[in-house]
């Protein structure tokens, strides 16, 4: 009798344990939404998944699990979940772009879900999600942006042209809309009509930023001349850490401050867009000279490459793209004078000697030197050392890569190791050995130009300290020595060219 009153008993509690386990949907969906209400999102995110294990179907249980999953910061799982939520139930698309705080949670998701894949190169999948935040908020700009770059990187330009077309729908005076059809017209060889649209981003940008500079004159009470003035003490002290001293000290604005550091972050983002605009709109005009065979044409556009590439120097002195190609628009247009003197300049601001560093860096750096390596003449530079070299390089207001390569041309014919090196030898720079090879023969070339036969030999002579086997540096010297009267040196070198040329066919 005993025995079964327990068997009773069990069987009540097996039954207890099964029914406990088959709590019904909408307690779970209650539970899990009064956790995520509390802010109690792991709490939360287990009901919703319990709810998901018991009704795999569920798309309210997958969404409410998304929603979760964004708030802990989880947003490729937590994209994952809405795209499957709303491919199985689009209403649940519908109901979110209804609800703003569900609009922001999952294109926010989808945002920055896009943003990593893209940076770990998982371009598929972060273009699905991309795609998923245009449709969740049409009118937001940033989800079509971000496509636009993917595909320029994939060199799927008609996509390009399609998020163009996007922006100027939401907004015809979309700038960043002017600089994909730039990039679109440049990449289906129509240089004219890339000049046009980055010519129209230039405009709006360039009225951008006498609008900010004009609102800066107005806060700080003082006429357009000295505004000028101070738009340029803003941008260096932002650079420079020093934005707020400068407002509260010199200006004399300590309760503008707020105010003004807002407008200088504008300027920056305005010059930012201005460099890089003129620089893809002088590399427009460089490629419609290769285009035409007229020579007044030509020459015509490589005077706008000038112009563009002068401006985009104007707001970003650092730029060595824009440096180089202006050099070799000067080269093209025959100004050898202007060339030499930028590819000079090009080389000083490449090639920075040790002196100019701190005697604690420039220690690392050259023990870096070995027996070893003293016959290559150069090395890569890895490791924390790089950040050391950016962080002291661009206090110092100097070209960075975030990369670097040390230069010791001058010791690698020595067989031992120097007791001590001097520091105007050795160069770090942020240029491969190719293009450093290239900017000295580009200067050599200028200087064969004008006639300076002497300095075209040391251009080349240091071309070859880095690469012997340099055919354009050898073919050049001969060139060089012929032209001084040197038949014998010329032909040494010819000689040389003709034997690497043959090894290398």
């Amino acid at each position: 009798m005993i025995k079964k009153e327990l068997i009773f008993v069990a069987l009540i509690l097996v039954c207890f344990s099964v029914f406990a386990q088959q709590i019904p949907l909408g307690a779970r969906l209650t539970g899990g939404k009064i956790h995520f209400q509390g802010g109690r999102f792991e709490k939360a995110l287990q009901q919703f998944e319990l709810a998901l294990k018991e009704n795999p179907q569920s798309s309210e249980a997958r969404f409410w699990k998304a929603l979760t999953l964004e708030k802990l910061g989880k947003y490729i799982e937590a994209s994952a979940n809405f795209d499957t939520a709303f491919t199985q139930s689009p209403e649940w698309l519908d109901k979110t772009k209804k609800d703003q705080i569900y609009q922001y949670s999952s294109w926010n998701a989808f945002i920055k879900a896009g943003q990593k894949l893209d940076q770990e190169a998982n371009y598929g999948q972060a273009i699905t999600f991309y795609k998923r935040s245009t449709e969740i908020d049409p009118q937001n700009p940033q989800g079509y942006l971000l496509l636009s770059g993917v595909y320029s990187g994939l060199d799927s330009f008609v996509e390009v042209r399609k998020m163009a077309d996007a922006l100027i729908t939401i907004n015809p005076n979309n700038q960043q809309a002017n600089i994909l059809l730039g990039m679109y017209f440049f990449q289906k060889v129509d240089w004219d009509s890339s000049l046009i649209y980055y010519n129209r981003a230039i405009i709006a940008f360039k009225q951008d930023w006498e609008g900010v500079k004009n609102s800066i004159g107005k806060e700080l009470k003082i006429d357009t001349a000295q505004a000028t003035a101070v738009v340029v003490n803003l941008i260096e002290y932002r650079h420079a850490k020093k934005l707020e001293t400068y407002v509260n000290d010199s200006l004399k604005a300590k309760s503008k401050f707020l105010t003004i550091a807002k407008l200088t972050e504008q300027l920056s983002l305005d010059e930012a867009e201005l460099s890089l605009c003129n620089f893809r709109a002088g590399t427009s005009a460089l490629q419609k000279v290769n285009s035409v065979s007229q020579d007044s044409t030509q020459q015509k556009y490589i005077k706008v490459a000038i112009d563009y590439f002068y401006q985009a120097l104007r707001f970003n002195q650092l730029d060595y793209d824009s440096r180089y190609n202006l050099g070799m628009a000067y080269y093209r247009g025959g100004a050898d004078a202007k060339a030499e003197s930028t590819f000079q300049d090009l080389v000083k601001i490449s090639l920075i000697p040790l002196s100019t560093l701190s005697e604690k860096l420039f220690q690392s750096i050259t023990e870096l030197i070995t027996k070893e390596n003293l016959k290559f003449g150069y090395l890569e530079i890895t490791g924390d050392l790089t950040k050391e070299i950016d962080k002291e390089i661009s206090e110092k207001k100097r070209f960075t890569t975030g990369y670097w390569y040390l230069y010791y041309w001058n010791y690698k014919q020595d067989s031992v190791l120097p007791e001590e090196y001097n520091k105007d030898n050795i160069y770090i720079s942020g240029l491969t050995t190719d293009a450093v090879e290239n900017l000295w023969l580009l200067l050599g070339a200028t200087q064969i130009s004008l006639k300076k036969f002497d300095d075209a030999i040391k251009s080349f002579n240091s071309v070859l300290a880095l690469n012997p086997k340099n055919l354009d540096a050898l073919r050049n010297l001969s060139v060089c020595y012929r032209e001084k009267g040197d038949q014998k040196k010329s032909y040494e070198y010819y000689q040389q060219w003709d034997k690497f040329n043959k090894q290398q066919k």
